[in-house]
């Protein structure tokens, strides 16, 4: 049944997909809106790449134009780079697995909502789908990358300080922060497609200087976590 699925992969940039798309042959391209969209074959597998851009705005318009532009595809998981909240339990370059996603940076607590509750949804974390996470971590093991599954807070905000990251780790229980897979998430969740998240940790809690270490090995792990999971589905 894996094997059969369509499968979207998203990244917020190109540095986080490149890998991905230099080990894959290229069937089509196309732009939908600021979006770039791949369709792609490995191993005689046919799947999909879309690199949305950074932020949620972005995020929530590029997985919108693939649901509606392409709806043969069954799944998406998000593929890329965050900071670790958690130095143990998230190290620099292991990866972190989305369990639940929120945006640490919704506030209608003034309306008497919870924070970073989602008006309409009545919900303040979603979920990701059990069977793709499954999938992830089984690539993961593969590939004797260290794993760990947690929560994940995205922001439009490139967070360097200390004590905020402290209070989104605290507040949320999140092991890691991002710009996007929340989004992506959302968007899923609304339109009833299974959503999946692998993030590889490129900067820890008090060293965000590491980012622009570690963004493109930490992108290229990223995609040889995806080309493992088309493996295991040919």
């Amino acid at each position: 049944m894996w094997a059969l699925m369509m499968i979207c992969f998203l990244s917020p940039m190109d540095a986080e997909a490149q890998h991905l798309l230099d080990s894959s042959d290229l069937l089509h391209e196309e732009q939908l809106g600021f979006a770039k969209v791949y369709k792609l074959s490995f191993s005689g597998i046919v799947f999909y790449v879309c690199v949305g851009g950074i932020g949620k705005v972005l995020s929530s318009a590029a997985v919108t134009a693939c649901i509606l532009a392409h709806p043969e595809v069954d799944a998406f998981i998000n593929i890329g780079i965050g900071g670790s909240l958690d130095a143990e339990k998230a190290p620099l370059l292991s990866a972190v697995i989305g369990e639940k996603f929120c945006q640490h940076d919704m506030d209608t607590t003034a309306f008497g909502d919870p924070k970073s509750y989602l008006n309409g949804l009545g919900i303040v974390d979603i979920p990701a789908d059990l069977g793709l996470n499954i999938k992830i971590q089984h690539a993961c093991q593969a590939l004797s990358i260290p794993c760990t599954k947690g929560v994940i807070a995205s922001g439009d905000q490139g967070i360097a300080d200390e004590n905020k990251k402290r209070e989104i780790a605290e507040y949320y229980g999140a092991l890691l922060i991002d710009m996007e897979a929340a989004a992506f998430a959302e968007v899923c969740y609304v339109y009833d497609k299974p959503f999946g998240c692998l993030r590889i940790v490129s900067d820890a809690v008090d060293h965000s200087a590491e980012y622009l270490e570690n963004k493109y090995p930490a992108g290229k792990k990223a995609c040889e976590v995806a080309l493992e999971i088309l493996k295991q589905a040919a």
